[in-house]
């Protein structure tokens, strides 16, 4: 409800007002219930005065917005009585009584309404730093032959991005982590914004994408210009599939422009060196199709951080082969170890000159050793083709019983149908 002596305050600017709420359809409402047998004795005057005063001093709707320095702002102030006086009172105590053609400051504070005697406007042409805080407006009217002042007011938060976003880990700004698997695979990486107003927001992304692990905000420490130093900690787990790639923090804040955001302020990053021995296989290796008298390579490709310092083959008739060399019989050629077929990974390469039939159902191995230990992965050769599954070959005979048996059984069905119809 807004009364003849109550003003109506809006504000507006590049961003839409963002009303922080209203306090008369809570705790007044009560009280209000409990004047209703007073007010209906006074007259309409008394009234309208009574209750522009208990809504003036319950229920002061205000607002909020927020713009950024440079940007333009318009604050309103609006009644359905004459105006007589229009002020606005600055964050810093500076006072403005408004009317057409009186500017201020150079112009920056003018008057921005349509009609003096309902509308009490003041248009900020270029927001500064000093404009953050409470504006208050002040309108004068005559009521019952008495001036009659009312205030009410709306917040204008001029928006600062942080200027201080960077990662920290175990306490030390960090661009780059190492993760020894020895160790730990857990780590906490901070996210620091520091200076923003209002307070930021955060995302995380690893390597191109989103990252979606579990972050834990702390409490933020508010500075005396109303900016904030904010932390964000993201729990972060290593897989060895991560190393070689970076870590984000990205910070959502409208005070960011395009040219910050094109600089990368709005963010920081730090590189991934996870470090791990080989990793194992989840099972032993087949190689299949092997051909007596002919030549057969084996491949086996695995992930490694660092690089593996020793590549060594050892085979069912004891020969064995370092990487790059040959066996004492001739038979195994071992090739230099290669990067590939993805990012992380090495491929290790075996040839067999010629196969022979001791060849078939041999168990083998591969030993890789790099800094943090050695993994052996074993693998088996076959001269024929990959058998099918087991599982496979049972579930066909199911199907065909259960065929067999649906058969039969519609079958019987039709006969006892057809003995029926005939009274046989």
């Amino acid at each position: 409800m807004t009364t003849d002596c109550e003003p109506l305050v809006t504000a507006s600017c590049s961003a839409s007002p963002a009303c922080l709420g209203s306090k008369c359809s809570g705790s007044s409402s009560q009280f209000i219930s409990r004047l209703l047998t007073v007010i209906g004795s006074m007259e309409l005057i008394q009234v309208a005065v009574l209750l522009a005063v208990i809504f003036q001093a319950d229920c002061q709707a205000q607002q909020s917005i927020e713009v950024r320095t440079g940007d333009e702002a318009k604050l309103s102030c609006t009644t359905s009585s004459d105006i007589q006086f229009c002020a606005f009172t600055a964050p810093d105590g500076t006072n403005f009584f408004l009317k057409k053609n009186i500017p201020y400051e150079g112009g920056r504070i003018t008057y921005a309404g349509e009609d003096e005697s309902t509308d009490c406007s003041v248009k900020i042409a270029s927001v500064e730093e000093k404009d953050n805080g409470e504006w208050k407006c002040s309108i004068t009217t005559i009521k019952d032959g008495q001036g009659v002042t009312v205030e009410n007011a709306v917040s204008v938060i001029v928006s600062r991005p942080p200027s201080d976003v960077h990662i920290e880990v175990d306490g030390i700004a960090a661009s780059n982590l190492i993760v020894d698997f020895r160790q730990s695979k857990s780590k906490k990486i901070a996210c620091i914004a520091d200076g923003a107003r209002p307070a930021a927001s955060f995302s995380w992304t690893l390597g191109e994408d989103r990252f979606e692990g579990r972050v834990e905000d702390k409490e933020a420490t508010r500075h005396q210009d109303s900016t904030v130093r904010q932390v964000q900690v993201l729990h972060y787990d290593a897989d060895p599939a991560h190393n070689g790639k970076a870590i984000s923090c990205i910070v959502d804040h409208k005070g960011f422009n395009r040219q910050d955001i094109e600089m990368n302020k709005n963010m920081a990053t730090v590189d991934l060196d996870i470090q791990f021995q080989p990793v194992a296989a989840d099972k032993p290796q087949s190689f299949y199709n092997l051909i007596l008298g002919e030549k057969k390579e084996i491949l086996i490709s695995f992930r490694a951080h660092p690089r593996p310092t020793q590549v060594f083959w050892t085979m069912y008739d004891k020969s064995e082969v370092m990487e790059g060399a040959e066996s004492l019989n001739k038979r195994f050629t071992a090739d230099v170890l290669q990067d590939g077929p993805n990012d992380g990974m090495f491929t290790a390469r075996l040839t067999i000159a010629e196969v022979m039939e001791a060849d078939a159902g041999s168990n083998n191995e591969l030993s890789v050793t790099n800094e943090l230990g050695t993994t052996k992965y074993p693998f088996t050769l076959s001269l024929g083709d990959r058998p099918a599954a087991a599982s496979a070959v049972s579930g066909a005979q199911e199907g065909v019983v259960s065929a067999d048996k649906c058969v039969l059984l519609l079958a019987t069905a039709s006969l006892a149908t057809f003995l029926i119809a005939h009274q046989i």
